[in-house]
């Protein structure tokens, strides 16, 4: 595990170890850099920080660079130590450095992003932009919500399972083959996750509320197969009760009795 403070050499409080100190060329290694804290720069801040190689303000840039062994305003804001893997994308580009005194420059951002993108926890990143997209009236950006939540879910992501169930139990029972197939779809989401067994209530009410005919014989059948692989104590006092009830088909309840083998 490497140790580094970015820029830090045992000189005292220069530019470089400050947090604001910008290099004022990406391409090349260079002692000079900018202040992002420098007045001129607050209308670029975010150019700078999103693409330096795009920023427009590159003529500001010649023009207000410095040398980072200055020594430090009273602004000094020191750069925090930074524990770099060996084994990281960005550990192997700083090897790969160290050995050849080469550096790639698009390697190294795009090693960056690698890093980034493994150091985000799934299990807690914010789901609302996501869960709005599947509200939304628009197939595919509804379709997009819907694909993003289940690959949270994947990762244990508990707001993300949240979200899917509660858009699910908003659905009303389904009338036509598309509902089914919708169904369908949502429940095999759903069922990938742990807390699979918060469908059981959600499933048995299903029951009731769905008419059964043609169109909906393969909804009510994979009900009927969910319920089969829940735990037996969470399903029997429910399906129990549904033997002794008129609505339900000779048919139907011939498939409850199998399952609690009766």
């Amino acid at each position: 595990m490497k140790s580094v403070e970015m820029g830090k050499e045992e000189l005292g409080r220069i530019c470089f170890d400050c947090n604001q100190f910008f290099p004022a060329c990406m391409g090349e290694a260079t002692e000079f850099g900018v202040c992002l804290s420098d007045e001129a720069f607050e209308s670029y801040i975010d150019e700078l920080l999103e693409d330096r190689k795009t920023a427009s303000c590159q003529k500001l840039v010649d023009r207000r660079k410095f040398s980072g062994e200055r020594e430090a305003c009273k602004e000094f804001e020191e750069v925090e130590e930074v524990e770099i893997d060996d084994n990281s994308p960005i550990g192997l580009a700083l090897s790969r450095f160290n050995e050849t005194g080469e550096l790639d420059l698009e390697s190294l951002e795009a090693d960056m992003l690698k890093e980034h993108i493994r150091n985000i926890d799934l299990k807690s990143i914010p789901v609302d932009e996501y869960a709005a997209s599947m509200r939304s009236s628009d197939p595919e950006e509804r379709d997009s919500g819907i694909t993003n939540l289940v690959g949270l879910i994947s990762f244990g992501n508990k707001e993300a399972f949240n979200e899917l169930f509660e858009f699910f139990t908003e659905l009303l029972p389904p009338t036509t083959l598309a509902e089914v197939h919708f169904k369908l779809e949502l429940l095999g989401y759903l069922n990938r996750s742990d807390a699979r067994t918060l469908l059981i209530p959600e499933l048995i009410d299903e029951l009731y509320q769905t008419v059964s005919n043609n169109t909906t014989r393969q909804w009510i059948s994979e009900i009927f197969r969910f319920l089969a692989n829940c735990p037996y104590e969470e399903i029997y006092e429910p399906l129990e009760r549904m033997l002794s009830d008129k609505r339900f088909s000779y048919r139907l309840k011939a498939k409850i009795k199998r399952i609690l083998d009766l």
